[in-house]
């Protein structure tokens, strides 16, 4: 992606921002916040469906972001690693909710329902953390023009015509690339399941 006025690329100031981060920088995690705050709330919402419920999880994205940059490792975007947590908090967001529905349709023993929920399946988990993981690899195996429209149409979730206004090309170009780069994904999680 090319900058004005030989900035940092913003993949490489994130990197920076993120050791900041976990060297517990809150200028830099504020900066963060900021940059990605928008995105990531979208992100969420879309999945979710409720803009209360979009902003506590946001909020957990961040304050994960905060407590887990020492985990960054580079082998990704920081974006991609950002959306990655994202993602997987409207995962388990989304299985608290079937559980929650579940105890309101499922008659259990009072005692049950009084039990405090006990930590994600294990199984579970590293499923999840396995499919992710095969995600940034295909992502990163994109080109960089690739990536930038994936970033933009299918992470930030902006219109086509908002992403062929930002990247400089046709309409057309960010509707076949998209094409191309869900096949992508498609090929590579079958290789996961």
């Amino acid at each position: 992606m090319s900058t004005r006025d030989g900035e940092a690329p913003p993949s490489d100031e994130d990197r920076d921002l993120l050791a900041r981060v976990a060297q517990q920088d809150t200028a830099a995690h504020r900066k963060l916040f900021d940059r990605y705050y928008r995105g990531v709330f979208s992100f969420v919402q879309r999945r979710l469906g409720e803009p209360e419920l979009a902003e506590e999880v946001t909020s957990e994205v961040f304050f994960e972001i905060w407590r887990g940059a020492a985990k960054f490792r580079g082998d990704s975007r920081p974006s991609t690693w950002i959306y990655g947590i994202a993602n997987f908090k409207c995962m388990a967001e989304s299985r608290r909710r079937k559980r929650r529905w579940k105890r309101l349709v499922v008659s259990e023993p009072a005692s049950l329902a009084e039990m405090p929920s006990s930590a994600p399946d294990p199984s579970t988990s590293a499923a999840a953390r396995a499919e992710l993981a095969q995600v940034a690899r295909v992502l990163e195996s994109l080109t960089s023009e690739q990536q930038d429209t994936a970033e933009l149409a299918l992470l930030e979730g902006l219109p086509y015509e908002e992403v062929a206004r930002r990247l400089g090309i046709s309409e057309g170009t960010v509707k076949t690339r998209v094409s191309r780069i869900r096949a992508r994904l498609r090929a590579g999680m079958s290789v996961v399941q």
